[in-house]
């Protein structure tokens, strides 16, 4: 189903509703795993997205616009069922896709905002997530040796 938006508002929604979504899914993820490292690992990161919801409230709260009308049903990859992973390598590959659809999400929004503060806090958001996807890359590779 797609999701068109066409007002701030929805977009800074819809961004929030992303954070919330990725530390729940982080904290189900920290739940599963045996390996204290990534069980360490996930609940830092619920903690940062729960960081970066309190950013994005803060910056929805100020005024902004968008440039055009934008579909981001591209970017629900956080409905998933965490239940459905067996081995640590399948937590590792999901992650990763998430984070770079994270990070994909906030360039095409500080693409079409207006308000350069709102731009500013997608682009560090996408650097954010970016540090996510390497965290879970490093992770990654560390069980493929």
């Amino acid at each position: 189903m797609e999701q068109w938006f066409d007002s701030y508002k929805g977009i800074m929604e819809f961004a929030i509703g992303h954070e919330i979504k990725a530390y729940r899914l982080y904290m189900d993820l920290s739940k599963m795993v045996i390996c204290p490292e990534i069980h360490e690992l996930c609940k830092e990161l619920a903690e940062e997205e729960l960081e970066h919801k309190v950013k994005l409230e803060e910056e929805a709260a100020k005024r902004g616009e968008l440039v055009s009308p934008v579909n981001l049903s591209k970017y629900n990859i956080l409905n998933s069922d965490v239940n459905i992973f067996k081995h640590r390598i399948e937590i590792y590959i999901f992650a990763i896709k998430k984070e770079q659809a994270s990070v994909q999400l906030y360039k095409d929004l500080a693409a079409i905002v207006k308000h350069e503060d709102s731009r500013q806090l997608f682009l560090w958001l996408a650097q954010q997530e970016l540090e996510h996807k390497r965290r879970f890359g490093f992770e990654y590779k560390n069980l493929l040796k």
